[in-house]
C-alpha cells in the first residue's frame, strides 16, 4: 500500500521556497506502483508520474519546498528503493552548455577553437565528466510529398506522402571541474582537423576517434555508461536517448554520481 504524499504535508505552508529536488538512484520492478505514489503528491499527476518513472534512475525534475521533496523520497524509500531530497543549487544543470564546433587534443591538454585568433585551453585534469549518446539531430522532420506518377498508375510507395524523421547522430558533453560552462558537441558539427592523418571521410569514424582521445588522455574523468557502450559497440539501447533532454538529463545525473563518488 503506498503512501499518500499529499497528506503528510497537507498542513505545511504552501509559501515556501521550491528550492529542493528529489533524485532517485534505481529503477522499481512494479513501475506502476512507483507512479502512483507518487501521484498521491499535488506535485504531480499519473501521466507526469509515468513519464517521470520511465526516466528513472535520475533526478526528477520538478522544483519542490523541502517538505514536499522529503515526503516523496521518504515515500520512494518505502518502496526499497535509494531515494533522497537535495538542494537546487547542488544538482548539476547542463542546460546552458556551451556548444563548440572546433577542438583540439594534444598531451597537454584540451582546446576549444574559437576562431583563427581566439582558443580557450583546459588541462586534462580539468575534465570532470565524458558523457557519450545517440540523439536525434537538430535538423527539423521534413514532409515527403506524394510524387507525381504516370497516368493510370495504381502504385504508391508506403513512404509517399509521410514525415520522415530527423536522423540519429552522437553528440557529447564535456563536463569541468573548473568554473566554466559544460561543453556540449555534436559528431555532425565538429572540425576534425587536429586528427590529420588519422581523419577518415566520415564524421561518425571521426567523432569516436576523438571519443576515444578523451578517454585516453583524461584517465581520471567520470565516463558514463552510455559513452563505454557506445565506445564498445555494445547495444544500442544502452546510449540512445529518445531526445536530447533525455541525454542532457541522463548526463546530469551521471554528473551528481561522480560528485558523491
Amino acid at each position: 500500500m503506498s503512501t499518500n504524499i499529499a497528506s503528510s504535508i497537507a498542513n505545511q505552508d504552501e509559501s515556501l521556497p521550491k528550492d529542493h529536488r528529489v533524485v532517485v538512484f534505481g529503477t522499481h520492478d512494479d513501475q506502476e506502483l512507483l507512479a502512483q505514489t507518487l501521484a498521491t503528491s499535488d506535485e504531480f499527476d499519473l501521466v507526469t508520474a509515468r513519464h517521470i518513472v520511465r526516466s528513472l534512475p535520475g533526478i526528477i525534475p520538478r522544483d519542490l519546498s523541502r517538505p514536499a521533496a522529503a515526503s516523496i523520497s521518504t515515500a520512494v524509500r518505502e518502496l526499497g528503493l535509494h531515494a533522497v531530497a537535495i538542494p537546487v543549487e547542488q544538482t548539476p544543470n547542463l542546460l546552458h552548455a556551451e556548444r563548440v564546433h572546433h577542438l583540439r587534443l594534444d598531451d597537454d591538454g584540451l582546446k576549444v577553437v574559437h576562431d583563427a585568433d581566439s582558443d580557450t585551453f583546459w588541462p586534462w585534469a580539468a575534465v570532470s565528466v565524458i558523457s557519450v549518446g545517440v540523439v536525434p539531430s537538430d535538423a527539423p522532420a521534413r514532409h515527403r510529398p506524394s510524387p507525381t506518377l504516370a497516368q493510370g498508375s495504381s502504385h504508391r510507395s508506403w513512404t509517399d506522402g509521410v514525415t520522415i524523421a530527423p536522423k540519429m547522430r552522437a553528440e557529447a558533453f564535456v563536463v569541468l571541474t573548473v568554473d566554466e560552462p559544460p561543453l556540449a558537441f555534436a559528431s555532425d558539427e565538429l572540425n576534425y582537423e587536429y586528427l590529420a592523418g588519422r581523419m577518415k571521410g566520415s564524421s561518425s569514424a571521426n567523432f569516436r576517434m576523438l571519443t576515444e582521445d578523451l578517454l585516453t588522455h583524461a584517465p581520471k574523468a567520470w565516463v558514463t555508461p552510455s559513452t563505454r557502450a557506445f565506445i564498445d559497440r555494445g547495444p544500442i539501447r544502452h546510449y540512445e536517448f529518445r531526445t536530447r533532454d533525455d541525454f542532457r538529463s541522463y548526463t546530469e545525473f551521471q554528473k551528481l554520481l561522480s560528485d558523491m563518488r
